[in-house]
């Protein structure tokens, strides 16, 4: 099958390194606005990748790029997400796209007008861990689901004891509002309301949660769950600082007035933190738990998803890369063998279902991103 890339940034890198190893893949085309990293990719899969220099905001060439392949992938970071899905609409293209922005569930009309489909939010979370969500709470009333996810340096350095794994923009996102399902409702809560605490096994230890708004398409599709709701898993002490540069106002993105022009506080954070969390030792953990209850039967079923992927030294790419990146390489060759039914925009979590989530998740098995279950009844 023919299949598209579109990002060669961390994450596309990683999905076309993914994609270029596939048997049943014949030809493999990534873009990018960069040939330095095109360049870069050329250097890793040689003739199993050809690459076109493309800016996002020309629709028509990514229009042209995406037409006539069975599938594609979006990889790329928030405020280039939307020019790309809807040049995806207009090729008739069948796109999974790693990231999520509301404005992609009110693309279903248009795909469906072009026989086009978009897989919005489609990484490790949101995805994979919506996709657990829903196969966790399968068949059942009262349920609830609760998602850990973050991915992590190995070796931490201050002052914030991370590193960063995908865009900076992505990031501060995450950090400024959340929302949440409570009592089947949905509702919006402040990142660093609530902080608790989660441990795991050595060597990881103990880790701080805080809530974020990374439910992706999971906040339409599965609001009728009693509850529903991410955490941020990151190492102790992250919290009470990034709340502090939040509550002064270092993520606000109204304008203030200096004598040498107009600047929102955001604008200058970002600069600051992309230079400041690309420093230290690239390797890297993805740390995810999914629980979830509720009844099925007449038994109260808990059943709890653990997920645990280093970086790879070999190949050298991140965990957030592999798990991310393969997650959305293998909807889309789903999608390009015809597995997945339906035009329109198609949520992980729906588009699935049992069949299809045991694929994912044994096909990630085998690329030794392995999901661990655990089900206890009462």
């Amino acid at each position: 099958m023919k299949i598209a890339v579109v990002g060669a940034g961390m994450m596309g890198s990683a999905i076309a390194w993914d994609l270029a190893r596939s048997g049943d893949v014949d030809e493999l085309r990534v873009s990018d606005i960069s040939e330095a990293r095109l360049s870069d990719l050329r250097g890793r899969l040689g003739d199993r990748v050809s690459t076109q220099k493309i800016d996002v905001t020309d629709p028509a060439r990514i229009t042209r790029f995406l037409r006539g392949m069975d599938a594609a992938v979006s990889a790329l970071p928030h405020g280039a997400v939307h020019p790309a899905d809807v040049a995806a609409m207009l090729a008739g293209a069948k796109l999974v796209n790693i990231a999520f922005e509301d404005e992609q569930m009110k693309l279903d009309r248009r795909a469906k007008e072009h026989r086009a489909v978009l897989v919005p939010g489609c990484g490790v979370a949101p995805g994979l861990s919506n996709i657990l969500v829903a196969e966790g709470t399968r068949g059942m009333t009262e349920a609830e689901g609760h998602i850990y996810v973050g991915g992590l340096p190995q070796k931490p350095e201050p002052p914030l004891s991370y590193r960063l794994v995908f865009s900076v923009r992505g990031l501060i996102r995450e950090y400024v509002s959340a929302r949440v399902v409570r009592d089947g409702r949905v509702v919006g809560v402040r990142p660093f309301s609530e902080v608790e605490r989660q441990r795991f096994e050595p060597p990881i230890g103990m880790l701080e949660a805080f809530v974020t708004d990374g439910l992706g398409s999971s906040i339409y599709t599965l609001n009728h769950l009693k509850q529903l709701d991410e955490r941020t898993l990151r190492y102790p002490g992250h919290a009470e600082k990034i709340k502090f540069l939040l509550e002064a106002g270092f993520f606000d993105d109204r304008k203030i007035r200096l004598p040498e022009g107009a600047v929102a506080p955001v604008d200058i954070s970002e600069h600051v933190l992309r230079t400041l969390l690309t420093k230290g030792d690239p390797r890297d953990v993805t740390v995810m738990r999914v629980k979830t209850t509720g009844w099925r039967d007449g038994r109260r079923v808990s059943t709890t998803f653990e997920l645990v992927d280093h970086y790879n030294e070999k190949n050298e790419i991140s965990s957030m890369g592999r798990t991310t990146g393969f997650t959305a390489a293998i909807v889309a060759r789903m999608l390009g063998r015809g597995e997945i039914d339906g035009i329109g925009v198609l949520p992980p979590e729906t588009c699935l279902g049992q069949h299809g989530t045991s694929r994912l998740l044994s096909q990630l098995s085998d690329k030794g991103v392995a999901v661990r279950r655990r089900t206890t009844s009462s």
